[in-house]
């Protein structure tokens, strides 16, 4: 069974600011593809800004990218709320919780083919890229800035998706196998 989450602490948010997120600068994550996903955006016109939560990496500096570590659980959860969108371009993963944390923010993701189908269902609940390549994810990223309608139905979708992880029905479910086998 998946981890259960507490939804009442996401708290959903019109974003406020031209922010994307990118979680973790592992090479695994492929911080480097979100910078240059960003620098395209920023070439189309679009003025974003990509919020890196993670330790620093080498990058030129300029405004482009922000680094931000050591934040406190609520300081990821009121930035993921805040944002634009969630970008994971992820090499592997085995279960993004960190998609979950922003659908229920009712921050759009746009993660890599990586995160498994059952977590973020193309066109449902997210937006999948099965590629590496920045422009891919520019074009996608694209998508959603563009076009409410779509960020509307995909923020409708995340919160009836997400409540299945919620910590009342986790708990529910387990009880319920409990009961069944003794």
């Amino acid at each position: 069974m998946p981890l259960p989450m507490k939804l009442d602490l996401y708290k959903p948010a019109n974003p406020g600011e031209n922010v994307v997120v990118h979680i973790s600068t592992r090479p695994i994550k492929n911080p480097q593809i979100s910078i240059e996903t960003i620098k395209i955006l920023r070439k189309r016109g679009y003025d974003v800004k990509l919020v890196m939560i993670g330790m620093p990496i080498s990058v030129p500096s300029d405004e482009t990218v922000e680094f931000r570590s050591e934040l406190m659980e609520s300081e990821k959860l009121e930035l993921l709320c805040r944002a634009k969108a969630l970008i994971l371009p992820l090499s592997y993963e085995s279960f993004s919780y960190v998609t979950l944390e922003a659908m229920a923010c009712g921050t759009p993701v746009v993660v890599s083919g990586a995160v498994p189908e059952e977590v973020v269902i193309d066109g449902f609940n997210g937006i999948r890229v099965n590629s590496y390549d920045p422009r891919d994810y520019v074009n996608a990223l694209e998508r959603l800035l563009k076009d409410e309608k779509l960020r509307l139905r995909l923020s409708k979708n995340w919160q009836e998706f997400v409540k299945q992880f919620d910590y009342v029905n986790i708990v529910s479910r387990y009880l319920e196998l409990i009961h069944r086998f003794m």
